[in-house]
């Protein structure tokens, strides 16, 4: 009776025991049928018209328009079609490299693939990157870098890693556009001419070396600066984008320096460098060209011509931020390019400067 009456416990035991790892465990996700398969359902790119990501102050948008797609949250400046291209991509191809059982992902970035009708065709939420942890015995050092990120898709309970960090979603606009705004090449540059208020600082090159007008007779040129003005439209990237609503006065372009550079081809790139960013080191820049040939090929005119105005197309209704070391490559004066001549050596100084002649051996 005893023993039939434990054998009953013991089968009830099991069974509970089973009844409670099922109900702890029903709701688990099973990491092995995950890894390895796609986060996001497939989705067709040409369905996508709205990008958005993150929340608040923090979020940023691009959109497909009539003239292309642009950055919503950057007053509709042009977005690069490339880069949007890559990382759709790159959301469409991410698969789970493991499952982070326990993790909690609330409050992470939501990213939000939508239609043109504003309904959300895939999400996905973006929580902290992955950070691979170097062998202290590494040649490169120890700490870590990032080698992927959690994740989680939207209407799924699991919490993944992926090996992509998916950093283009983090909240700068600009990763979506194409920041370089000019790339004149300073061995076209044959002429620079600075404008400030009523001074003038025009330099010339003549025979691959430059000049500068107006050197005094107890001046000499000096051109340690030239190579930095002569190269400052060589490879220009944007900060930022000014807002449009604001006027040539508030922005300081009216008042402050012009700098343009002329080209053996005859093209003519002028930046109007206005005031500095309100809370920061940033300069406001206008940027604009035209084009005189200076030789007879049709077809090469033809070819500057349109550079020249593919470079306004592009920059012409805009207003752009810069750091301030471009800038002050823009804003030389006179003062820059001059320094005071050495008196000529005087005869009685030129003998002391000679090394004394040894005494001949006896």
């Amino acid at each position: 009776m005893k023993t039939t009456k434990l054998l009953g416990l013991a089968l009830g035991a099991v069974v509970l025991g089973g009844l409670a790892w099922y109900t702890s465990n029903k709701n688990k996700i099973n990491a092995p049928d995950l890894i390895g398969k796609r986060v996001l359902p497939k989705f067709d790119l040409s369905e996508i018209a709205r990008i958005e990501s993150g929340a608040g102050s923090n979020k940023f948008a691009l959109a497909s328009t009539e003239k292309g797609w642009v950055v919503s949250s950057l007053f509709n400046y042009p977005a690069d079609i490339t880069k949007i291209r890559e990382n759709l991509l790159k959301l469409q191809a991410v698969k789970v490299s493991d499952v982070a059982e326990g993790k909690d992902l609330t409050g992470g970035r939501l990213v939000d693939l939508q239609n043109a009708s504003g309904k959300s065709i895939a999400a996905l939420t973006l929580g902290n990157t992955h950070q691979h942890q170097s062998a202290g015995d590494s040649p490169y050092g120890g700490g870590g870098y990032p080698d992927g990120r959690y994740v989680q898709a939207g209407g799924s309970d699991a919490v993944v890693l992926i090996s992509d960090t998916l950093d283009a979603f983090d909240g700068d606009p600009k990763k979506w556009t194409d920041t370089q705004i000019a790339s004149v090449p300073s061995s076209d540059v044959t002429a620079i001419l600075l404008s400030f208020g009523t001074e003038n600082t025009k330099l010339t090159k003549k025979d691959g070396a430059w000049t500068m007008d107006g050197i005094g007779t107890n001046e000499e040129f000096n051109t340690s600066n030239t190579y930095s003005v002569e190269s400052a439209l060589s490879y220009l990237n944007f900060t930022s984008v000014a807002d449009p609503a604001l006027s040539p006065d508030a922005l300081g372009l009216n008042t402050g320096a012009v700098y343009t550079i002329q080209t053996k081809q005859g093209q003519v790139y002028t930046a109007n460098v206005g005031s500095t960013v309100p809370g920061g080191t940033d300069r406001y820049v206008k940027l604009s060209a035209t084009f005189s040939p200076t030789g007879t090929n049709t077809v090469e005119n033809a070819k500057y011509d349109q550079q020249v105005k593919d470079f306004n197309a592009k920059n012409g209704n805009w207003v752009y931020t810069i750091a301030s070391y471009n800038a002050d490559n823009m804003t030389k004066k006179r003062a820059d390019f001059v320094k005071a001549k050495e008196p000529p050596k005087t005869e009685e100084a030129a003998t002391d400067a000679k090394p004394a002649k040894a005494e001949s051996g006896k």
